[in-house]
């Protein structure tokens, strides 16, 4: 008898337990955000793509970087900066100052998505 009472009550309290749903907000506002960097080979545009928190793409229009160097690390640090989900990557050494422009464009981007509140 007691067994039965027991699980009567469990049962009740299972029905009454209200559930919750908790949504998770995101951080950052979906869309695409165009900065610019000043590189060693002077300014480009950088076009960051986010979507639910997360780098979708990034792409670098028209620059004057080396291309045997400052080119081929800006294609680095766009490969790590979509597989870290996050700007703040290694710079690429012998291109220091096209790394850290295309951090900082890509920071800036973060930046302009954030969600207020």
């Amino acid at each position: 008898m007691k067994k039965i009472i027991i699980l009567f009550v469990a049962m009740i309290l299972c029905g009454c337990a209200q559930e919750k749903q908790v949504e998770e907000k995101s951080q950052y506002k979906d869309g695409t955000y165009t900065t610019t960097a000043m590189g060693y080979g002077g300014e480009f545009e950088v076009e960051t793509t986010l979507k639910d928190d997360k780098i979708q793409d990034i792409v670098i229009k028209e620059h004057n970087e080396t291309p045997s160097i400052g080119g081929v690390a800006l294609e680095q640090m766009i490969d790590n900066m979509k597989k870290k989900n996050h700007y703040d990557v290694d710079t690429i050494s012998g291109a220091t100052k096209s790394s850290q422009a295309l951090k900082e464009a890509v920071a800036k981007a973060y930046e302009e998505a954030k969600n207020e509140s």
